[in-house]
């Protein structure tokens, strides 16, 4: 073989080489790039992981918030019958004094009356076990009607309290939701881009 021809293998040698280098140079540079967006998404999820932690927090926050309010409704239904079982047994007491007071009247009244005339003393206890039973009546039904309206208005109230802490969970519940599926969806379409 003569030196040209060696000097030519040579150069084509070489041009292999600088091609292979070429190639090489090309492999790091995606590798370099491949590292870059890797950093990139590592970068993203730790933004995307604190965001998460900040919306667990909020949602924690949100829960001890409920847990209170139905603590705080539970207690004032407590107190609701504590002070309704206090109503009926005033009125109660207060029937039964007003009875008793009652009559020890009516026994003062009659024993007056026996004296003047039997048959008078008959068609008066008569007449006044028919006021009484009246009387009895009347006052039973006035006081059912308050206690009714008591119940009515105190049940209401809880009522209303019980609707607006489940509109205030619900609107909190889609909110956070939306929040969560709106920063999931960002995660994959960043994740994906």
């Amino acid at each position: 073989m003569s030196n040209l021809q060696k000097f030519n293998q040579t150069l084509e040698d070489f041009n292999q080489e600088v091609e292979q280098l070429k190639d090489v140079s090309g492999a790091l540079k995606k590798l370099q790039q491949l590292i870059e967006t890797y950093n990139a998404i590592i970068k993203q999820f730790e933004e995307n992981s604190k965001t998460l932690d900040k919306i667990n927090e909020l949602q924690k926050a949100q829960q001890e918030k409920v847990a209170k309010s139905l603590a705080e409704i539970e207690n004032a239904n407590k107190q609701s019958k504590t002070e309704l079982a206090k109503l009926v047994e005033e009125k109660t007491d207060q029937i039964r004094k007003e009875n008793k007071d009652f009559y020890k009247d009516l026994e003062s009244t009659i024993k007056i009356k026996l004296d003047d005339n039997k048959s008078e003393i008959k068609n008066l206890i008569e007449s006044e076990r028919n006021q009484t039973k009246q009387i009895f009546e009347i006052e039973f039904a006035k006081n059912t009607k308050e206690l009714r309206q008591v119940i009515e208005i105190e049940t209401n109230k809880q009522t209303q309290l019980l609707a607006n802490n489940q509109k205030t969970i619900k609107i909190s519940v889609w909110l956070i939701g939306g929040l969560t599926l709106i920063l999931s969806a960002l995660a994959v379409f960043k994740l994906w881009t």
